[in-house]
């Protein structure tokens, strides 16, 4: 997998969560701390993440185009393309278009497809969002569902546990129809203490499983940190492999970290302690 890396400039389209560490408001400080310009296209502004009562929406889908207008006219390229929280089947259908129109040779295409977890898909999705999101994975090099979000795209049923070589089916028929690799994110093991990230290579038809410890409670944002992560290693040059050791031994010490006294724990993970630490060593190690 190689990236534009003669421009160190992503497009990140993802939600703005005003308060919270989720989201843009994630992904935008990890991305500068690693030294990478991002270019942001909300999807939808929220007041908060979904995590607090009734925040305030606006859907930002009829920006879409004329953002992508003026992007064009201004001849921005970009060495990554990344997608996150989707308003709307409607809108991925946009946010394809957006892809296919911003897309340069060497622009890596990554897609988070945030749809549900837990067994389920989240409360404002139905089943349109699904086949949209099979779409748009389909426009990908690298995408980063959860075990949840995998079931969905391959058509299976989510079950509380998988054996690998069954998730590892999940990811060969998600990639029959484009994204070379999958990195499949909580992914439950028989140790109720323990989560797995897995990662196909669809390519090689391989499957690797790193480790990871299960978070002290519900963590926001920690999707979000995981695909910046490790998309940002890969747009720095790492390879995949690399990227995803540095991305799962960061997010490891980043769910532990406490939040601030008085803090709320719906605010997410403690990003002003984590954009600190010396995150380009992590993928040197």
């Amino acid at each position: 997998m190689t990236t534009n890396t003669a421009s160190k400039r992503i497009l990140a389209v993802h939600d703005l969560s005003s308060f919270g560490h989720t989201s843009l408001m994630a992904f935008i400080p990890i991305m500068y701390r690693l030294g990478i310009r991002v270019c942001a296209l909300p999807t939808a502004i929220l007041s908060a993440n979904t995590d607090f009562p009734n925040p305030l929406w606006i859907d930002f889908s009829g920006q879409i185009e004329p953002f992508s207008d003026h992007w064009e006219a201004l001849e921005l390229r970009f060495g990554a393309i990344s997608t996150g929280f989707l308003a709307s089947a409607e809108q991925a259908e946009l946010v394809g278009k957006a892809i296919d129109r911003l897309k340069q040779p060497g622009t890596l295409v990554a897609v988070d497809p945030v749809m549900g977890d837990q067994g389920s898909l989240y409360s404002c999705f139905g089943p349109p969002l699904v086949d949209a999101m099979r779409r748009l994975v389909a426009k990908a090099e690298l995408i980063t569902p959860n075990f949840t979000e995998a079931a969905l795209l391959a058509g299976a049923d989510p079950t509380p546990r998988a054996e690998p070589d069954e998730v590892r089916r999940w990811c060969q028929a998600i990639a029959a129809s484009g994204p070379e690799q999958i990195v499949v994110t909580s992914v439950p093991t028989a140790d109720p203490s323990q989560l797995e990230v897995l990662h196909y290579n669809a390519p090689e038809d391989s499957l690797s499983r790193l480790p990871f410890a299960v978070s002290p409670g519900h963590k926001p944002g920690a999707g979000d940190c995981f695909a910046a992560l490790l998309l940002a290693g890969l747009v720095n040059g790492h390879s995949l492999p690399t990227s995803l050791k540095a991305t799962v031994r960061i997010m490891s010490r980043a769910i532990l970290e406490e939040l601030p006294p008085g803090a709320d724990w719906r605010e997410g993970i403690a990003m002003e302690n984590m954009i600190q630490w010396d995150l380009q060593a992590y993928y040197r190690e």
